[in-house]
Order: C-alpha cells, then sequence, then structure tokens
C-alpha cells in the first residue's frame, strides 16, 4: 500500500510540475480571410413557356472571419464576405467558429461553420426589380499550413447555403410575379489565418 500512494504522489508531483511548465493560455485576436470558387449546378427557366435548362456555374466569393481565440482549439467571432451570384451580389453576416480537429506543430485540420443572413446592400436591381437576402448557412473542414501562434495558409472545403428572393414586373398575362432562390454551393477557398 505504502508503495502504491508512494508512486501516486510521484505521478501527481511530476504531473503539477509539467503543467506548472506550461505557459497560460491567452486569448487574443483572429482573423481568417479567403477567396474562392462557389462550384454549383442550377436548373431554371430563361423565359416563360421555355423548357428547363441545367447549367453549371462558378462564382466568386470573397469572406473574413473576425474573432477571439477562446482556447487553444476553438475560435469565436463574426464572418462577412461578398458572394457574387450570377444574378445577384449578396453581402453574408454570420456568426462563426473556427475548432481545431487535429495538430500536427505546423498542419492543423479545422472545421468551420458560419450561419446568418445574406444582405444585398451591394446589388443592384433593373426597373421594376428587386431583390432580397435570406438565411445562410456555411459548414465546412479545412487544413490550416503555418505556425500555430502566427500567419498560417488555408485551404478549404465547405457547403454553402444561401436564400434569396426576387420580386419582378409582372407580363401580360400576370398579375404579380416573384422567385425564390436556393444557391447550393460547393465553396473552395484559399487563404491566409492569423
Amino acid at each position: 500500500m505504502k508503495k502504491l500512494l508512494s508512486l501516486f504522489l510521484i505521478i501527481l508531483l511530476a504531473t503539477g510540475m509539467s503543467l506548472a511548465q506550461e505557459a497560460p493560455f491567452k486569448r487574443r485576436y483572429v482573423n481568417h480571410t479567403e477567396l474562392g470558387g462557389l462550384f454549383g449546378r442550377v436548373k431554371y427557366l430563361p423565359y416563360a413557356g421555355a423548357t428547363q435548362v441545367v447549367e453549371n456555374r462558378l462564382n466568386l466569393t470573397l469572406q473574413t472571419f473576425n474573432g477571439l481565440q477562446l482556447n487553444p482549439r476553438l475560435a469565436a467571432g463574426l464572418t462577412t464576405g461578398l458572394d457574387w451570384y450570377t444574378a445577384a451580389l449578396i453581402t453574408p453576416i454570420a456568426a462563426g467558429a473556427r475548432y481545431d480537429l487535429a495538430a500536427d506543430r505546423n498542419v492543423r485540420f479545422f472545421a468551420t461553420a458560419d450561419a446568418g443572413y445574406g444582405l444585398v446592400w451591394f446589388h443592384e436591381d433593373n426597373d421594376g426589380f428587386r431583390t432580397r437576402g435570406g438565411m445562410m448557412l456555411n459548414p465546412g473542414l479545412g487544413l490550416r499550413l503555418g505556425s500555430p501562434d502566427g500567419a498560417a495558409f488555408t485551404i478549404t472545403l465547405s457547403y454553402k447555403r444561401q436564400e434569396a428572393s426576387v420580386s419582378k414586373p409582372p407580363l401580360w398575362d400576370q398579375t404579380e410575379r416573384h422567385e425564390t432562390r436556393e444557391y447550393n454551393r460547393l465553396c473552395l477557398r484559399l487563404g491566409i489565418a492569423f
């Protein structure tokens, strides 16, 4: 029993000494800025009475996350950016989180999640049209290459869902014309984080 108690005391002291040598965690500002493409397939009617057309689309996206490192693995903050869809320019504003799933010294595998609302502040409508934004969801996975406490290069692959709606001027036999859009895109972004 004395040997077991002595062994327990040695382990406790060794653990306490190793914990005392670690530097305490300090919260710090985090920025993650990315540029990339929104890849998707769309189905639409080019004009009234036409058959449906299905096309591949590639659109540009720019995003920045600004937040606070809450613990060594989790950062939380706000995300904003610009998404240039073919028929709309949407500015998403969202709550965001970045979480390190697995970490080597200079390579980190992380998860990202953003949820918010897309606004149309910079979109310019044609006469008679009125575009409105909607809910946005953007979960994904990424790889960060670089120093854990310094600047790093990032590659992120995510799914982006953005809702929008458009009121259009009525045609010859219509009283109103409204279109609801759901942009479902695969996002591939390259960026920097610090």
